[in-house]
């Protein structure tokens, strides 16, 4: 319910106008998927703009930060229009059958593959490389998805990779 009785016929303690919260898509933050379902940022502000979300805060902060730094670059003599932070490193990962991993040593003692090999003439696999992923892949992926989101971290896309 509501608590200040914005709604009742005799006014309560506030207008009905500010009883509200709007939502501001975001267009900083990346789309990103979950299983199947696609998830749009967006933040959420009062109707005189105080943020009702952690996000509005980071993105307010974000923006001084592009202010102050363009200042100091102008001291120093260089001009631009904003500075924009970025995080968010690529990680790949490659999934090994097990009776693959078994014939290879480098995998085995130093837990990462040491060398490889250029892909045969014509068979680069680039067309393969938005191609379905294979279920065992897939499920996989979905699991590492959910854990991940649980930690705050999104992941946009899900592809077969092209290495060899």
């Amino acid at each position: 319910g509501e608590t200040d009785g914005s709604s009742y016929p005799n006014g309560g303690l506030r207008a009905c106008h500010t009883a509200g919260g709007y939502t501001i898509l975001d267009p900083n933050s990346a789309i990103f998927m979950m299983d199947d379902t696609i998830f749009i940022p967006a933040c959420l502000i009062s109707w005189n703009g105080h943020a009702l979300d952690e996000k509005t805060p980071l993105l307010r902060a974000e923006e001084a930060l592009s202010t102050e730094c363009s200042r100091l670059l102008k001291i120093m003599g260089h001009t631009t229009a904003g500075v924009q932070q970025n995080i968010g490193l690529e990680q790949e990962f490659f999934l090994v059958p097990r009776e693959a991993y078994a014939t290879r040593a480098d995998l085995q003692l130093a837990g990462r593959t040491l060398l490889g090999c250029g892909a045969a003439r014509g068979q680069e696999m680039c067309d393969h490389y938005m191609g379905p992923l294979n279920q065992h892949a897939l499920a996989a992926i979905r699991e590492m998805q959910s854990e991940a989101f649980k930690l705050g971290i999104p992941l946009r896309t899900r592809h077969r990779e092209v290495a060899p």
